[in-house]
């Protein structure tokens, strides 16, 4: 069973809420368009070995947990995300396939890419784009970024919540300022960064070029833990990413 076929508006976002178990087909529509997309973990206030959820004192002793600082207990105790540096660390490659987890920062499973009809070219290097980097390129003025849409579709998201549902509801409001306001580095479905020799030993480079996905690719990512699921079709038009013509994505949330 799954839900109705859901909008990734063209260069706007959109977000969900997944159980665990239950999964997220998001599919290329066009096939030209990069969907920039997150995983977040909801805040609790209780985190215990035993759940999937990493734990604040991992692999504890009698002594291990009084050796850790205030300071960097707070810092750890924050919500996790899926952290595409941590899922390159554990993976040991730079493009998850199917079959693998992703991971967060406190190195959990997040979600499995579980399916994958695209030709398996995604990013996991480069930062979401923001208002600076469109002013960075040259651009005037305002100008849609998926760091924007981020946290405006998760705003959305939340407004929807009714006090009925309290608990998620104020999981979700708190949820940027756990973070700092920071947008983790997003797993950048569709695009294409290929990583090149430039020179003798280490030098490498990267350059931004058009997916290579075909109309109706898509991915199925599986919910390891609930999950909020963001998702950005991003709006660069300045760059050859999308083919300079950013349009919908669409998703559809699958049940167990």
């Amino acid at each position: 069973m799954s839900s109705d076929l859901q909008t990734v508006p063209a260069r706007r976002g959109a977000a969900t809420l997944l159980k665990q178990g239950q999964a997220i087909k998001i599919i290329n529509t066009h096939g030209n368009q990069v969907v920039d997309t997150w995983a977040f973990a909801l805040p609790s206030s209780t985190v215990s070995i035993s759940d999937i959820s990493a734990p604040l004192y991992p692999n504890a002793t009698s002594d291990s947990p009084s050796k850790y600082s205030s300071v960097a207990n707070n810092a750890a105790s924050a919500p996790e995300y899926m952290s595409m540096c941590h899922t390159r660390a554990t993976l040991l490659k730079l493009t998850p396939e199917a079959g693998d987890s992703l991971v967060s920062q406190k190195r959990a499973p997040m979600v499995k890419l579980r399916e994958d009809t695209s030709p398996g070219v995604h990013d996991t290097l480069i930062a979401a784009c923001d208002r600076w980097r469109y002013s960075e390129l040259g651009v005037d003025g305002y100008h849609e970024s998926c760091t924007d849409n981020c946290w405006d579709a998760l705003a959305s998201l939340t407004s929807s919540f009714s006090t009925s549902d309290a608990e998620t509801k104020e999981g979700l409001e708190g949820l940027q300022a756990a973070l700092g306001g920071r947008v983790p580095d997003p797993f950048n479905l569709f695009m294409n960064i290929p990583v090149t020799q430039t020179g003798e030993g280490a030098k490498r480079g990267v350059s931004f070029e058009e997916p290579k996905t075909k109309a109706g690719d898509y991915v199925v990512l599986e919910a390891l833990r609930d999950v909020v699921i963001v998702m950005s079709a991003c709006p660069q038009d300045v760059l050859t990413i999308n083919g300079k013509n950013p349009v919908d994505a669409h998703f559809q949330v699958l049940e167990k």
